[in-house]
């Protein structure tokens, strides 16, 4: 692939809008969830929890794009339940992080290897995996005491099991298909990934540049002490997937989207004076763009969740455009060390289709 052909694949990819995988009821009926029950948090005077519950309320509807309804429950259950383990250890691992750097570097690392090769599995595998690796990025960013961890990974599940059980009694009231159904004959994760443990294998050479990658932004954001040091490694848990095309597009298109979702989130927020209930109605469109163009654009995708969680960390007492600068300089770094490892140990898909464009040229 030429400079010129790889430039025009990824600026494409990046503005293309893909409308028959645009969406609007599930992320209309999952965005009045997230906005309800954040309201509700503040109505109790726990605002300072909402970050981990509305994260989980978030990634859950996300977790079965891929799946027919008929499947989705099961997908969105599992990751629910990597997502609670993927917030403890990254809770636990942030405690005295100055302390144990390498060991929540190594930890990391695993962590990330999983999380790449696992996406072998299918989509839904894959996109579970994103998710996790992201939630881990960012609580082992934010140090916490080691109560506080066990507390955010519980608040994860709630918030996964109520915006679950608000789609499903949706889905009952309008008498839609329920999101579970008679078991379809499918080989389990394991089995489908068995196969793939060979040096030859994209997903498995996948699994390990993203564990250097993220290793290397974990390094970074430590060394660099910046507000929000977390943004580095979630922006590579964000961008990276197993083809170098594929990666460059997304962190084209992530870093563009979290420039538009930056301007839009302030603008917003500095110059009306939003009370508490105004920003979680903020949040809450946040999160149905996010939702609703997941698999259409992820450019627009990414405006939508930087509009979330700026909103959403606003709303528990980060003043809105102090940290702008670092988030914008940590998408770039963490895009710049995702296409540096993107380089390294190729897949063997990447290398045939260069091979044979040398042999035609």
């Amino acid at each position: 692939m030429t400079v010129n052909s790889m430039a025009h694949t990824v600026t494409m990819g990046t503005v293309t809008l893909q409308r028959d995988k645009l969406s609007w009821r599930v992320p209309v009926a999952a965005a009045v969830a997230v906005t309800l029950m954040i309201a509700g948090f503040i109505a109790l005077g726990w605002q300072d929890k909402t970050l981990p519950l509305a994260a989980a309320s978030l990634f859950i509807p996300i977790s079965g794009t891929y799946d027919p309804p008929s499947r989705r429950l099961i997908t969105q259950l599992w990751t629910l339940l990597w997502l609670m383990l993927a917030t403890l250890l990254g809770g636990l691992l942030s405690f005295d992080f100055q302390g144990s750097m390498v060991v929540g570097v190594l930890v990391g690392a695993v962590v990330a290897f999983v999380c790449g090769f696992v996406g072998g599995a299918g989509l839904n595998a894959r996109t579970s995996g994103m998710l996790s690796l992201v939630l881990f990025a960012i609580f082992l960013g934010m140090p916490v005491a080691r109560d506080s961890a066990v507390q955010d990974s519980l608040l994860v599940g709630l918030g996964g099991i109520i915006v679950l059980g608000w789609l499903i009694a949706l889905r009952a009231l309008f008498k839609m298909p329920p999101m579970w159904g008679a078991p379809k004959q499918v080989p389990g994760v394991l089995a489908l990934l068995r196969p793939r443990m060979n040096s030859g294998d994209d997903f498995l050479r996948h699994g390990v540049r993203l564990a250097g990658a993220f290793s290397t932004a974990t390094i970074i954001a430590e060394c660099v002490k910046w507000p929000h040091q977390y943004w580095i490694p979630m922006t590579v848990a964000w961008v990276s997937v197993p083809d170098i095309t594929g990666t460059a597009t997304r962190i084209a298109a992530r870093i563009f989207g979290t420039i538009i979702g930056i301007a839009v989130v302030t603008l917003i927020l500095q110059t009306a004076s939003l009370g508490p209930y105004q920003t979680t109605l903020v949040i809450g469109v946040g999160a149905l763009i996010t939702m609703m163009f997941i698999a259409a654009n992820y450019m627009i995708c990414v405006a939508g969740v930087t509009i979330f969680l700026i909103s959403l960390f606003t709303l528990v007492g980060d003043p809105v455009g102090e940290a702008d600068e670092y988030r914008i300089l940590g998408t770039l770094i963490g895009g710049a060390i995702s296409i540096v490892w993107s380089l390294v140990w190729v897949s063997k898909t990447h290398e045939h289709r260069h091979r044979l464009f040398r042999q035609s040229t």
